[in-house]
Order: C-alpha cells, then structure tokens, then sequence
C-alpha cells in the first residue's frame, strides 16, 4: 500500500510541473496565430518629368529666303546623350525637302488671263538634305516654365534634283501648249502663264553637294509628352557644279539662306 501511495504522489507531480509549459506553449501559438496578415504596400508611381527624357521626334514646316512662304518640310531626331550634364547634349538627325529659287526670280503676269509666271525660269531645284549634327543646351526652363534654348551645328550631303519648268504657250486661235521653257522658243509675247506643277518629274536631273547649317532651338513650354519648337538659323548649299534654274540669268553653285521652322513632336 505504502508503494502504491508513492507511486501515486510522483505522477501527479509530475501532471503539475508538465501543465505550465503546455499552456505557454498553446497560448503563444495562439498570439502568433492571432497576427495580422500584411499587405506589402505598394511603390508610389513616379510621375514623368518632362526634362528628364531620352529623345525628341517631330515633324516640321520651313520657310526660307531663298523660296515663298512654304519652303519645304523637315523630319528631326534629337536623341540625349547625358540627361544629368550641366549643359545637355543631344544627337541632332535631320532630313527635309526644299525648293530652292534663284535670288533673280521675277513674276510677271500674262496679257491675255493674268496668270503669273517665272520669266526666264528653266528649271525648279529641289534638295534634300539629309544631316547630322550636335546640339547644346544654353538655357533650360525653370521649374515654373519658360523656354529651353539649344545651340546647334549640322551637315551632310546634299541631293540636287532638276525638274523643268513648264509655260503655257499660246499658238493662236485659242490653242494652248503646256512646254518647257525654252528662251529659242519662248517669249513674253507668246507666253500665257505658268504650267502645271506636276509636270516634267519624269525628266528631272540629279545634281549633288554638301550642306552645312547652325542656329538655334526654342523649345517652347507645353505638355509633358509634347513639344513645340521653333529652328531658326542659317544654312549654306555648296553643289558640285552651277545649277541652272534660270535661263537669261548667271547661275550658282553656292546658295546661302536663313530660315525658320516651326516643329511639332513629342518626348521619349
């Protein structure tokens, strides 16, 4: 009996000693447990800055002294080279389309309709001028707008084409000729006025050269994504060989103008 008594006292002693730590355990399993589950929160988006950028696309318009009002069109690629210089520098690629007239052009006006010709004018000269070049940031906007001013120098080759002229040429009777000009032929009596434009693109001639330009950029303030600018500068054509637009006139293989752009595009 006295060994039963024992045995018995040492179990429930041993009952004792195991009940704290299974309830410690259970109830710190609960708090783990209890824990809320949270959501990894999420990055703030970064908003676009318009100076911060990689390259600029834009289509363009021109004018230039050397032609009227609508001188030609131009394509411009401007690609970053270190966004976190003091002073940016950008590749400048360039490709536009030209009329070129001789500074000794005159319009003169035809007795019988009035339509206006070019007199003495044999050929149209058209260049393409593909290009590259550098530009240079010199004034950057301010945080609350304004302009940006870029400095720039290009050059590339040159592609002359000749297109002929076409006159309407009057042979009595009412009996018109669209022709090319011919001085031989043709004179202030017998013409009536300029001809069609689109005539003559199959008979053109190739001429070629070399061009070089520099002037500046005004990058005027707008939306983040957008941009409008405007080119100003002065280029120089030097060809192979005198071009001939006119015919009763000294004809050139230099031609010097200065010209203005206005260019519309967007950021990269």
């Amino acid at each position: 009996m006295s060994l039963l008594l024992m045995a018995w006292s040492n179990l429930s002693q041993a009952q004792r000693r195991n009940t704290p730590a299974n309830t410690t355990t259970t109830t710190t399993t609960t708090t783990k447990s209890a824990a809320p589950n949270r959501a990894p929160s999420a990055k703030p988006k970064k908003e676009v800055d318009e100076e911060n950028f990689n390259s600029i696309f834009s289509v363009g318009i021109t004018t230039n002294t050397n032609s009227g009002l609508l001188g030609g069109f131009m394509v411009r690629k401007e690609i970053v080279i270190d966004n976190g210089a003091a002073r940016r520098q950008m590749h400048y690629f360039n490709v536009e389309l030209v009329n070129v007239d001789n500074y000794q052009e005159s319009t003169l006006h035809a007795g019988g309709n009035g339509s206006g010709y070019a007199y003495g004018k044999k050929n149209y000269l058209f260049a393409l001028r593909p290009q590259y070049g550098r530009e240079i940031s010199l004034f950057r906007k301010s945080s609350d707008g304004g302009i940006n001013v870029n400095g720039f120098i290009a050059a590339g080759p040159t592609l002359g084409f000749l297109k002929p002229y076409y006159v309407d040429v009057y042979y009595g009777r009412g009996y018109l000729v669209s022709e090319p000009y011919d001085p031989n032929v043709h004179s202030i009596n017998n013409i009536a006025g300029s001809g069609g434009f689109f005539k003559g693109f199959g008979n053109m001639k190739f001429t070629p050269g070399i061009n070089i330009k520099a002037g500046l950029n005004f990058e005027l303030d707008a939306f983040r994504q957008s941009n409008i600018s405007l080119e100003v500068g002065f280029l120089a054509d030097i060809y192979s060989k005198k071009v001939e637009i006119m015919a009763l006139s000294d004809n050139q293989s230099v031609f010097t103008s200065g010209y203005l752009t206005i260019f519309f595009g967007g950021k990269k």
